[in-house]
Parts: structure tokens; sequence; C-alpha cells
């Protein structure tokens, strides 16, 4: 089926562009949909962050991948940027592996400066081995945005706008980056009887290299990963998107309080401590998904709905919203009518309407759906005249129009009086 617009979480933007600046624009620009070709995005392997001592006290070289728009196809001044860590349990995974860098190279096509990073792996397979694992990939992800920070001039990166995120392992070290504070690491490593993960792994904050470049995050692309409770406070809490399967063992969804000394909160959780904080927060759950969902080809589908959740922290007009459905996004300017009955032969008109409007262009019997812009169903119905008449409330919705002959399928905006 050949899909024009692929529907339905929506988040309007037309009316923002001018009002909170540059990056909240209304083309496809930090959107569901490509804005840059594949052959435009520029890499730069291998970059070298630091240096630190692994588990076992060898020197590991700190190293990154830089995915970005071409510098001279992309003109803009600064661009906003997102760190994204890879899986593995702290024990395996690269920047290459699975699909983060694609993840990264989606992003990228959408306007942003990605990076994906390399951290310290491995432990001796105790529950606090375990738990300094995660505290030295802290201090690398801390070393990694210090160096971004310090050369954000030469890729154009614009600093006050971060964002951080991965997958698995790499998740529970994004949201660390976050949430977790030198002294809320050290109290629980206390209750293993041992010095304090400060005293015996160095500061969180200088390990890795001696850049004292400062940052602030902006937001977090979490898939199934976790957070100790106790190191979310409310005055820390940053606007969430999140992936996780219903069924995952590895990162549970919910409250996990089957370690020792401290209780793992999954994206369920999180989002749910969020939005109690008047935090805006988006979760995606695939109830019949295990660890890892929608990813290799379907990577794509986060990076959108990720971009889209950006967006939406640009423009200040960031929502809550709860699924278990894999809606995509739509957050770029759709066609308008003139602008659909030239590309693709359809006309809705009028548009804003008062009491019904008419479909002209599509073949055949037409399934006509409307979405509200929490990306609710709110009208459906199929129509062989091309007449539709919704009972609606004025406002901003999004129609899905589907033709039972040719199978494609469109989204415009529609706007009710």
């Amino acid at each position: 089926m050949k899909i024009f617009f692929a529907v339905l979480i929506v988040i309007f933007f037309s009316f923002y562009g001018t009002l909170f600046g540059q990056y909240c624009t209304n083309d496809s620009r930090y959107s569901e949909r490509p804005y840059f070709d594949s052959t435009e995005i520029s890499v730069g392997a291998n970059i070298q962050f630091g240096t630190a001592l692994d588990y076992l006290g060898n020197a590991y070289t700190l190293r990154m991948d830089l995915y970005y728009p071409n510098l001279a196809v992309d003109l803009s001044p600064k661009r906003p940027f997102v760190m994204l860590f890879h899986g593995g349990g702290f024990i395996s995974g690269d920047k290459q592996s699975g699909d983060i860098k694609d993840l990264c190279f989606h992003m990228a096509r959408r306007g942003f400066v990605c990076a994906t990073v390399n951290y310290r792996l491995g432990y001796d397979f105790s529950e606090y081995g375990q738990y300094k694992a995660r505290y030295r990939a802290i201090q690398d992800g801390h070393a990694a945005l210090r160096y971004v920070v310090n050369n954000a001039n030469t890729i154009r990166i614009d600093t006050s706008w971060i964002f951080v995120g991965g997958q698995s392992a790499g998740s529970l070290l994004a949201l660390g980056m976050v949430y977790a504070d030198p002294s809320e690491l050290d109290s629980i490593s206390l209750l293993y009887n041992t010095t304090a993960t400060s005293a015996e792994l160095g500061d969180l904050f200088t390990s890795g290299n001696s850049l004292v470049n400062s940052y602030s995050i902006k937001g977090i692309f979490n898939n199934w990963g976790g957070v100790t409770a106790s190191e979310m406070d409310a005055d820390e809490m940053l606007p969430t998107v999140a992936f996780h399967g219903e069924k995952d063992t590895v990162v549970r969804i919910d409250s996990d309080a089957s370690f020792l000394h401290y209780t793992l909160q999954g994206s369920r959780a999180i989002h749910t401590t969020l939005i109690a904080n008047a935090t805006c927060s988006e979760i995606t759950i695939d109830t019949l998904g295990e660890h890892g969902i929608f990813r290799n080809a379907s990577s794509e589908f986060r990076a959108g709905r990720a971009s889209c959740f950006f967006k939406g922290v640009f423009c200040s007009a960031c929502s809550d919203f709860y699924t278990t459905d894999s809606i995509p996004s739509v957050c770029s300017d759709p066609l308008a009518a003139e602008e659909m009955e030239k590309e693709v032969g359809v006309q809705l008109y009028p548009n804003p309407f008062e009491q019904s409007f008419q479909i002209q262009g599509l073949q055949g019997e037409l399934k006509v759906s409307i979405y509200n812009n929490l990306g609710q169903l709110v009208f459906e119905e199929v129509t062989s005249n091309g007449t539709v008449q919704p009972d609606l409330l004025p406002g901003i919705y999004w129609a899905t129009l589907g033709s039972s002959i040719t199978n494609d399928t469109m989204t415009t905006k529609l706007l009710k009086k």
C-alpha cells in the first residue's frame, strides 16, 4: 500500500513557529519525516573523548561516532544535539552494534546532530559489580558530553538543546546522567558494606578527561530502560519519550524490587512519576513485547516519534501520551488542500468547515478517520459520495482518507469552525 503520510499521534506546531525560536518550525525538520537525504549525512567515526580504567584496572580509550547533516548542505548556524548509548547489560555492545547507529542516522536525517558513544564494559558478575559498572558508564557519559560541549562549534551544535537516551543498559546510563547525584550513588554503595563508589572509582563528573564544560540536558529518549527510584527528584525531572515491552523480564516495565538495596523504576513507573510531577511524558508499550521492541527496520518509527516529541519540547507544546498501539507521530506540516490536489489529485473542501466537507479525487468508497490532537479517534465512517458530516467541536483535527480501490492513504490537517 502506498502511504503518503503515516498517522497518528499529533502535536500541532503551525501556530508556534515564530513564537518559540528557530527549532519550532512548521516544516518537516525535526519531525517524523526525514528532512535530509541519506547522502547528505556526514559521519565522524571513532572520535576519542577520553581514557579511563576499566573494572580490571586496564586503560580503556573512550570513543564516539557523530552523525550530522553535512555542513555544506545544512546552513543552520546551530543544530540541536542527541547523545545515544548502546545496550548490552554493561558487559557487551558497541556504538556500531544493534540499531543504535540506525537511530542516530535517522535523527541526523531529521536535522539533529547525533552521537553514539562507547563506554566502559565489564564487572565481576555480582549485584554490586553491576552497580559499579553503571557508575563507570555514567562517568563516561558525562565525559562524552563535556567533550561535545567543548567542541560544539566544530560541527555547529547548539549546546542549549541537548538530549540524551539509549537502549537497555544505555538507557540506564542516560537516565543516570540526568538523575543520579554522587551522594545518592554513594549512599546505596555503602549498603553493600564497602567503600563509597566515589572513593573507589573517582568523582562522577571529572573522570575520563580534564574538561570542565558545563551543560544542561533538556529531554530523554528512553528505550526499555530504568532508573533507581531514589534518584528521581521532583526538581530534576525532564520531558521523556519512552518505548518498552510489557513482558520484559530483563528491565521490568514497572517497579522492580528484586535488588538488595534499591528499587529499579521501569519505563511505565517513570512515566507515572513524571505525569504526577507535571512533566510531559510519552510512552509506547508493546503489550506482547519483551526486551527490545521496534528494532532494526522499525527503529525509524522510534526515531520519528522521538523527533516529534523533542519538537514539542522546542515549541513548549509537548504533551502527555500513553499508548499500546504503534502509532506514528505527525508533526510535520501536512499538505494543504491545494497542494493535495496538485500532488495526489485529491481535494478536501471547505477547510475550515462548519457542518460538512467534500472529498474529490479518490476513487471508490472512502474510509474517513478523524483524530484529535492527542491521536484519539473521534469520528470514522465510509462514504461513497464524498460528503462527510462529522459532529465535532470547533478545533484542530487530522483526517485520514483511504481509498478502497487504490489502497492509497493520506492525512491532512482539518479545521472545524
